[in-house]
């Protein structure tokens, strides 16, 4: 006897999950990833329809909301920890792992700095306004000037 083939769903006429289990597998994955395009492909659902659906029902935004929180919140966490711990990089030799050195990047510290304390490491914090708009006429063209000044300046490294 034959079996049909019936694409990939069972044949024991097995239910697709209702929308809302779908929505809580939605939420599940979205709390991992923060991408609601893989999270709704995950759970079975359009994205459009999801967006409509949170545009109606304020209980699932927020829980929408917490998810994305909690996805970055965990990012963020890694990325506070590769930061001061560093990170494990093979060191090659002749084709073959011969060891491994840790790396930091100072880019990421102070990405991470400027996002926590934007007050301390922000733009804000080397002397200029963070809002042009805020500034006197006189205060726009003494920064102007400043900012002239120090294009002009020889590099240090220049100096002889």
């Amino acid at each position: 006897m034959k079996q049909r083939k019936t694409g990939g769903k069972p044949a024991t006429g097995a239910k697709t999950p209702s929308a809302a289990v779908r929505r809580v597998r939605f939420l599940a994955v979205l709390r991992e990833t923060a991408n609601v395009a893989r999270a709704a492909r995950e759970a079975g659902l359009g994205t459009s329809g999801l967006y409509k659906y949170r545009a109606g029902h304020a209980a699932f935004a927020e829980q929408w909301d917490a998810a994305v929180a909690e996805a970055l919140d965990a990012l963020e966490d890694a990325l506070i920890h590769r930061a001061k711990h560093g990170t494990e990089r093979a060191v090659f030799y002749r084709g073959g792992v011969v060891g491994s050195v840790k790396t930091y990047s100072d880019t990421l510290g102070m990405f991470v700095l400027r996002g926590r304390r934007p007050e301390i490491y922000g733009r804000a914090a080397v002397g200029s306004p963070s809002d042009a708009s805020q500034m006197t006429d006189d205060e726009a063209r003494a920064e102007v000037v400043r900012r002239l000044d120090r294009l002009a300046e020889p590099d240090a490294g220049d100096a002889e």
